[in-house]
């Protein structure tokens, strides 16, 4: 035991491994922080600066998701210099935000309206025209909607680092920095749906699943990938006897948080018109 560092974290005493991040230390102890750019499977980015905390003898607040542990480190995460940081941040992401959460696919499972209703104000102060974005054709399974994007880059690190294939960047920069594909065509990769799941806002979601339901509507239920031959833990969610979409089930063994394109939206076959409802025999030139 003598290998970890002993720090603070609002006041709690916690023994972690050197090299651990400030925000993984808080996840393991069970104290939220919040954040937009950070996930435990991607690279870090410490773009979105929300996870921002103060740190005893730290002259700012700094990046939760970028700060390593060291030993005898005091951190406070409500701190009023946190929570000012934090709020100030929340206020600069709602700026160019459009305010349409009514019509939104990820109302209801929004990390953006989650963090909102804990850091952000009732009133902006922002006056001038917001940001517009042209959405993006990238495909026949995401549908976009670019002016939500909050530039956390989750999906270009997904495409770098997980699928293996640099499809999405971010060309421009600041209020002119859009996310694209390469060459303005389509997403090819067969992990391409895993961006869904990780946009933390409603800027790229599922087509087939597009306006077709909210997800408290929806019931959860455990099963196992049909397709992709390694068995993928998923969740299958379903409304009035019917397969609304399938998503990915934690399993560290097997698939982590991922899955694959064919077996998160197979279930489109279900009920497809298409779809042979019995066994058939051709004699001569139809089917009997």
């Amino acid at each position: 035991m003598s290998d970890l560092l002993n720090i603070e974290i609002n006041g709690i005493p916690l023994q972690v491994k050197p090299g651990t991040m400030v925000i993984e230390a808080a996840d393991e102890a069970g104290i939220t922080i919040p954040r937009f750019c950070y996930h435990k499977k991607l690279s870090i980015a410490a773009n979105c600066r929300m996870c921002l905390v103060e740190v005893a003898k730290a002259p700012k607040p700094l990046p939760a998701c970028a700060t390593p542990v060291t030993d005898g480190m005091q951190v406070q995460t409500k701190s009023p210099l946190a929570l000012e940081a934090q709020k100030s941040v929340m206020e600069f992401l709602l700026i160019n935000h459009p305010l349409d959460c009514p019509i939104c696919d990820q109302g209801g499972e929004c990390d953006l309206q989650d963090v909102a209703m804990g850091y952000g104000q009732d009133v902006s102060r922002f006056s001038e025209n917001k940001r517009v974005v042209k959405d993006k054709y990238i495909g026949p399974l995401i549908s976009t909607d670019m002016t939500r994007c909050i530039h956390c880059t989750r999906c270009v690190r997904f495409g770098q680092e997980i699928a293996g294939i640099m499809e999405m960047g971010a060309p421009g920069r600041g209020e002119h920095m859009e996310i694209n594909t390469y060459m303005e065509r389509a997403v090819g990769s067969e992990l391409s749906g895993n961006v869904i799941d990780l946009c933390p806002v409603g800027a790229l979601t599922s087509k087939p699943y597009r306006y077709s339901g909210r997800p408290w509507e929806n019931t959860s239920l455990d099963s196992i990938a049909p397709h992709d031959c390694v068995g993928s833990n998923i969740h299958v969610e379903v409304r009035r006897n019917k397969v609304m979409r399938v998503l990915p089930r934690e399993n560290e063994a097997i698939n982590e948080v991922w899955l694959s394109d064919r077996d998160r939206f197979s279930y489109t076959g279900l009920s497809s018109a298409d779809r042979l409802q019995q066994p058939l025999i051709r004699q001569g030139e139809t089917w009997k």
